[in-house]
């Protein structure tokens, strides 16, 4: 399978992005609104940011309503999962105190009303001993959330009821996937599990040569992998045996994704790679500016790509690249003011970046032409 050519940055640029993150986790120099999660379902963008959980009208940025269970104690990371109106939504936990250090984390079911705040259907206090990073997967009434104290949980979306906890030997960082009554999900223990979704029961576990940050794809009878291990890896859905990969130049954070018969992905040394879905062989590859520690985000065509020009450099700032799906030429470059840690969401036209900076959380663009549309204040907090 193809091996990029092209040399490796040095890993101590990586090791930079896995420290600002463990800053922003453990209460240091970052605050947790650098790296805010960000979904979308029909005309509507969910960011979870501070204390709370904003969702925002996609056609001008207006604000749609706010949701914020504990102002001044808890705070949001894990991007919201919307599944028919329904929000389930995880926090990133609260310490118990001087008595108590340790971390708990919630999770919480939300209806989606014509007000200004949700309705709370349901809170799961205290399932967690530790953060939650990776947003939920909502299938039907189920609700599939991972922990970064080593837990796949399956719950009840409709009443919050844990159903089955599931250990594994690290912390999951990556939103799980499901296909056919399986769920499948990646963990920094270096493993791929694959779990009944309803009794949470192994079906099988794969083990790769490195830590699995990202969310895994299902398409047709494989499941594509990320990996720290520089590599794409190809496996079988039914049996976790892998079919192929394809190995690239640096370390690889952020999950593929598909359209049209090809699998996209990038690396940290800024290489975004085509390739067939079902053979791995490499159709093309082009180069981008900075570290690309997001997932590439296809659309009508366009491939959008959200890179930090220097990790190194406290003040440097972030690039947006679009690249045309047929062949990978550049189509239009923006920078902005401040690195993009958030894959962006693509809504009919617009395209939607979390950027983060004193004065704006969101910033909308034609998805086009790259012309900015709007922006969205930082919301103040409570």
């Amino acid at each position: 399978m193809y091996a990029a050519k092209r040399p490796s940055k040095r890993p101590v640029i990586f090791v930079m992005i896995l420290v600002s993150w463990l800053l922003v986790a453990c209460g240091g120099r970052l605050s947790n609104a650098n790296w805010p999660g960000l979904s979308a379902s029909g005309d509507m963008v969910y960011v979870a940011y501070g204390n709370g959980v904003l969702a925002y009208d996609v056609a001008n940025g207006a604000q749609a309503w706010s949701f914020s269970p504990a102002p001044g104690r808890l705070l949001f990371y894990a991007a919201p999962s919307i599944e028919e109106g329904r929000v389930v939504v995880g926090d990133y936990g609260a310490s118990g105190g001087f008595f108590s250090p340790g971390v708990t984390a919630n999770v919480y079911g939300l209806r989606e009303t014509d007000g200004a705040v949700p309705d709370e259907l349901w809170t799961s206090s205290s399932v967690a001993n530790d953060r939650i990073v990776a947003p939920p997967l909502q299938v039907g009434d189920m609700a599939f959330v991972g922990t970064a104290d080593n837990q796949l949980l399956g719950m009840d979306a409709t009443s919050g009821e844990v159903l089955w906890r599931v250990p594994t030997e690290h912390s999951i960082w990556g939103q799980p996937a499901y296909k056919d009554g399986v769920v499948f999900v990646g963990s920094l223990d270096k493993n791929v599990y694959a779990l009944d979704a309803e009794t949470g029961d192994e079906q099988w576990r794969t083990s790769l040569s490195g830590a699995v940050a990202s969310s895994p794809l299902v398409n047709g009878d494989l499941l594509y992998v990320t990996s720290f291990d520089r590599k794409l890896h190809a496996l079988s859905l039914e049996t976790g045996v892998e079919a192929w990969a394809v190995e690239a130049a640096d370390w690889i954070w952020g999950a593929p994704t598909l359209a049209d018969g090809v699998v996209y992905f990038a690396d940290a040394a800024g290489s975004v790679y085509a390739v067939d879905m079902e053979t791995g062989d490499l159709l093309w590859t082009q180069q981008v500016d900075g570290v690309v520690q997001t997932s590439p985000v296809v659309a009508n065509g366009r491939l959008f790509i959200s890179s930090d020009l220097d990790p190194a450099d406290d003040e440097s700032p972030g690039m947006l690249t679009v690249l045309s799906t047929d062949g990978g030429a550049q189509l239009w470059q923006q920078q902005t003011t401040v690195p993009v840690f958030t894959t962006p969401v693509v809504v009919a036209d617009t395209l939607v970046v979390a950027v983060q900076t004193e004065t704006d959380l969101l910033i909308g663009y034609d998805a086009e032409t790259g012309t900015q549309r709007w922006t969205v204040p930082v919301p103040a907090q409570s």
